[in-house]
C-alpha cells in the first residue's frame, strides 16, 4: 500500500472584491446600510453609545419583568403592548448606531427615534440588516482582550512559587517533555508511579 503524498493547498490572490473588503475591515471603514430610500452609515461603536445601549436593553429588561407581574390586563392587551415596546426599541437602537459620539446623541437621540417610530414607522424588517451591522461594529474582541490583562494585573490574586507557575505554563502549552522538567520533580513523578 503506497503512502500518498500530501499536496500542498495551492495559494491564490485574493480577488479585488475581497482585497477591498480587508482594507476596509482594517481601516474601520463606515458601512452603508439602506433602509427604505435612505442610506445610513454606522461606524465603529463608542464607548458612550454602548453605554447608552446597555441601559436602554436593562430598562426594557427591568419593564419585562415588572409586566410579567402584572396579570391585570388582558392577553390581547399584553401582546399589543410588548409589540409596541418592541418596535420602540428596535427605533431606539438604531438611533443608537446611526448617532456616533457624545454630543450626536444627547442633542439628537430623543428626536431620531421618535422620527424613525412615529413619523417614518420603521418595522422590524426594515430595520433588520441596520441592526445586523451594527452589532457587528461592537469591538468586542479588543474588549476581551484588555479585560483578560487587567485580570492579570489584579493585586487580590493569589501569587504562585516560580515552580508553579513553570508547572502550569508547562501543562497549558500541552504537557512538553519531562527532560525538561526538574531532576525533583522527575524524581517525584517516579517515586509515585512506581507506589501506585
Amino acid at each position: 500500500m503506497g503512502k500518498k503524498k500530501n499536496k500542498e493547498p495551492e495559494i491564490r490572490q485574493p480577488d479585488v472584491e475581497s482585497q477591498r473588503w480587508y482594507q476596509s475591515l482594517r481601516d474601520n471603514d463606515a458601512s452603508m446600510v439602506k433602509v427604505r430610500n435612505k442610506r445610513y452609515k454606522l461606524r465603529w461603536l463608542k464607548p458612550g453609545q454602548i453605554v447608552r445601549l446597555g441601559r436602554l436593553l436593562l430598562r426594557k429588561r427591568k419593564n419585562d419583568v415588572v409586566d410579567a407581574g402584572n396579570t391585570i390586563t388582558g392577553y390581547a392587551g399584553d401582546m399589543l403592548s410588548a409589540l409596541t415596546d418592541d418596535q420602540k426599541l428596535l427605533c431606539k437602537t438604531a438611533a443608537i448606531f446611526i448617532l456616533d459620539g457624545y454630543w450626536k446623541i444627547k442633542f439628537r437621540y430623543w428626536y431620531l427615534w421618535r422620527w424613525f417610530y412615529y413619523i417614518k414607522q420603521y418595522d422590524s424588517f426594515e430595520l433588520e440588516a441596520l441592526i445586523a451591522e451594527g452589532k457587528k461594529k461592537v469591538p468586542l474582541e479588543q474588549f476581551l482582550k484588555i479585560t483578560m490583562f487587567l485580570t492579570g494585573a489584579k493585586d487580590t490574586l493569589m501569587m504562585m512559587r516560580t515552580e508553579e507557575a513553570e508547572r502550569i505554563l508547562r501543562e497549558l502549552s500541552g504537557g512538553a517533555s519531562t527532560a525538561s522538567a526538574s531532576p525533583s520533580e522527575a524524581s517525584a513523578t517516579q517515586g509515585t508511579s512506581s507506589s501506585a
